[in-house]
């Protein structure tokens, strides 16, 4: 078992179903996951929950709520296409880099940039399988991406979010296996787990 730290963004309801019909399409965690921001990436069970809970209420004890603004795009080394912050994006990376420290300072992955984002799709070839460790240029479906792209580009972003609370969450094996080319696709009953909403400065 594996956990991470997501923010989800509240939308509106029409930009929601707009998100939400990319995903649909693209990105193969849509039944697995809300839409989120990812500020703690997938830690092993190993850590042991409570003392993961006391880090991470440790550390946002003393940060304040903030506002961020969704409008960039990015394509991630690992064929994803990205939904980048225009505003917010250093209160966000600060958070990422308070909590690797403590008990969580050897997972830090400094080898990967850290961009805050929201996913939106997976572009890898029919056939191919996905390996977040080792992505393959020749992998890359170039058409489906810029199709995605132009979807993407015509949402209605111009909105504050205000980020307030975050959620650990608990995430089954096999979705890590599936990241990690182990496994073709994720199983239709996954689920993620809630196990703490922390509130910034609380």
């Amino acid at each position: 078992m594996y956990y991470a730290l997501v923010y989800y963004p509240q939308f509106s309801e029409g930009l929601a179903d707009a998100i939400a019909a990319i995903r649909q399409k693209h990105d193969p965690t849509f039944g697995f996951i809300k839409p989120h921001i990812t500020v703690l990436f997938p830690v092993p069970g190993s850590v042991g929950e409570a003392h993961l809970i006391h880090h991470i209420e440790n550390v946002l004890s003393d940060r304040s709520p903030f506002e961020i603004r969704l409008g960039g795009f990015h394509k991630s080394p690992d064929h994803w296409l990205f939904l980048t912050l225009t505003e917010g994006q250093a209160e966000i990376r600060k958070l990422y880099q308070l909590l690797y420290t403590g008990i969580m300072a050897d997972l830090r992955r400094d080898d990967i940039e850290f961009v805050p984002h929201l996913g939106l799709g997976l572009f890898l070839k029919k056939g191919c399988t996905y390996d977040w460790d080792n992505p393959q240029e020749s992998e890359l479906d170039q058409a489906r991406y810029e199709e995605a792209l132009e979807q993407a580009k015509a949402l209605p972003l111009n909105m504050s979010l205000a980020v307030k609370k975050l959620h650990l969450t608990r995430i089954p094996d096999e979705v890590l296996e599936w990241a990690t080319g182990k496994r073709k696709s994720i199983p239709e009953d996954s689920q993620i787990f809630e196990v703490r909403e922390v509130i910034l400065g609380n």
